[in-house]
């Protein structure tokens, strides 16, 4: 063999050497830039998991905060409801009462009706007690005033 020829033999041989070390060089960093980018991926799915309960957490808590709200507003409706059905029965007592003819009569023969009464108290007043015998109406305002007024002069 001639040795221009060994030569060339030997050169191809060499690149072929560096060839498949480069190769064996890429394999090796294309697996660890693998195991890198998994383990990216790994910890980013850990994160978001993480993120996620967090949130369900924050959401739970706002749900109870909501539901107690609605328990709070429901106990109320309930109380306002038997406020109504309670000030539905006194109007009834009250018609029954104003289609009622009232006349209140003293010993000594005096007589006044509730409307008379209505007259002789201030117009803020929300009671009104009536004692014949000591001829006094004694009446109370919404602020808590309280007073009297004579009957018969």
């Amino acid at each position: 063999m001639p040795r221009g020829k060994k030569k060339v033999e030997d050169a191809v041989k060499a690149v072929e050497e560096k060839a498949v070390a480069t190769e064996v060089e890429v394999k090796k960093a294309t697996r660890s830039t693998g195991r890198k980018a998994k383990a990216k991926v790994e910890e980013a799915v850990a994160q978001v998991a993480e993120k996620a309960a967090d949130t369900a957490a924050a959401v739970e808590v706002e749900v109870k905060k909501v539901a107690g709200k609605a328990k709070r507003a429901v106990k109320k409706a309930e109380v306002k409801v038997e406020e109504a059905a309670e000030a539905a029965t006194k109007p009834t007592r009250k018609a029954r009462a104003s289609k009622l003819d009232i006349v209140i009569q003293s010993v000594m023969g005096g007589a006044i009706t509730p409307e008379e009464i209505a007259a002789k108290v201030p117009k803020d007043a929300v009671s009104a007690y009536v004692k014949v015998e000591e001829n006094k109406i004694y009446w109370v305002n919404k602020a808590g005033e309280t007073g009297d007024v004579q009957i018969w002069d």
